[in-house]
């Protein structure tokens, strides 16, 4: 095995997601037409840090979009069903993973990751060796102390733990903390940067 850490983001690199998807459907339970969705942000954010929980969450959101008839089990399955894997990247993961320490780094929350998690467990299982989860570790990317966190349980230096992520100010963050980081565009790219970093393939 390598001593070389590879650490992948979920959202837009592993599954793909579609928030528009989400918002037209929690709305068909609304008559507020034109809701400014950024409101939802901020409650967002605190459900990603393990600030409020699950039914907290849904709560605030009916509150947010004036949501009616909309029983927490709806909403979850509303608020779940948006992801769609991306099976290429799945399958290199996995390759890696045999030969390699592989990780996740993820904001997310109590919600989909339970739902990812239920629908791929073998996935999960088999291919990460540790899940770094936003709403576990009360702090969400790309706010220092994640890194720190990340960096502390492998007990490595930052240089030797390469990160691929969809943002750049994900990644940017993960640069200042000293990790060996690149922007997620695909594929191709991504083969490229971890031959780059020394990533067995």
């Amino acid at each position: 095995m390598s001593e070389k850490i590879i650490i992948f983001d979920l959202g837009k690199v592993v599954f793909d997601y579609d928030v528009e998807k989400m918002a037209k459907e929690l709305l068909s339970y609304s008559d507020y037409k034109n809701p400014d969705i950024t409101n939802i942000y901020e409650s967002t954010f605190k459900y990603e840090r393990g600030q409020i929980s699950s039914l907290d969450f849904y709560k605030n959101a009916a509150e947010i979009f004036k949501l009616q008839n909309l029983s927490f089990e709806k909403f979850s399955k509303i608020w779940n069903e948006i992801f769609t894997a991306d099976k290429n990247i799945m399958e290199l993961i996995k390759e890696l993973s045999q030969k390699n320490y592989v990780a996740l780094l993820s904001n997310t929350n109590e919600l989909h990751f339970e739902y990812l998690y239920k629908l791929n467990k073998d996935f999960f299982d088999k291919c990460f060796k540790k899940l770094h989860l936003s709403y576990l570790m009360n702090v969400r990317k790309p706010e220092n102390e994640i890194y720190k966190q990340v960096i502390n349980f492998h007990k490595t230096e930052p240089e030797n733990i390469f990160f691929t992520d969809d943002v750049e100010q994900n990644i940017a963050a993960a640069k200042t903390a000293g990790m060996n980081a690149h922007i997620f565009k695909g594929i191709e790219k991504l083969k490229t940067d971890l031959k780059n970093f020394g990533a067995e393939l």
